[in-house]
């Protein structure tokens, strides 16, 4: 069971796009109620973060469930800035993981950033 979510989770995570945002369609079975809900219960500085956002970008938090906002604002401004990167299927996979499956699953995802920034400086540095 251990090593199934590992392979999901790793394989989906795989295919993160580092250099641009995700451009996934909203997520469609948020509960408008909820998301109301946990958008209201932001504290002054998260809703602070959140009213700087693009109008696309606050659109796309508001879909998420619940459990996915608030473990959003859990995570480190670095961790935020590659959260937004994954599709919203592995949003809600990654914030389902017990704590030590997801600081697992951050490690291949942080390490996966690495990779392709790592790429990216070496073909830009090549021009």
């Amino acid at each position: 069971m251990r090593n199934t979510i590992y392979y999901i989770v790793g394989g989906s995570l795989a295919s993160i796009s580092i250099p641009a945002l995700a451009q996934d369609a909203p997520m469609q079975d948020a509960a408008p109620e909820v998301v109301a809900e946990s958008t209201a219960a932001l504290s002054a500085e998260q809703q602070a973060s959140y009213d700087g956002w693009p109008a696309e970008q606050q659109a796309q938090f508001d879909t998420w469930p619940g459990e996915v906002q608030t473990y959003y604002w859990t995570l480190t401004p670095e961790r935020q800035s590659l959260f937004w990167r994954i599709s919203d299927a592995n949003k809600v996979t990654l914030a389902g993981l017990s704590a030590e499956q997801q600081a697992q699953a951050w490690t291949q995802i942080e390490g996966q950033a690495a990779a392709q920034a790592a790429t990216a400086g070496t073909e830009t540095d090549g021009m």
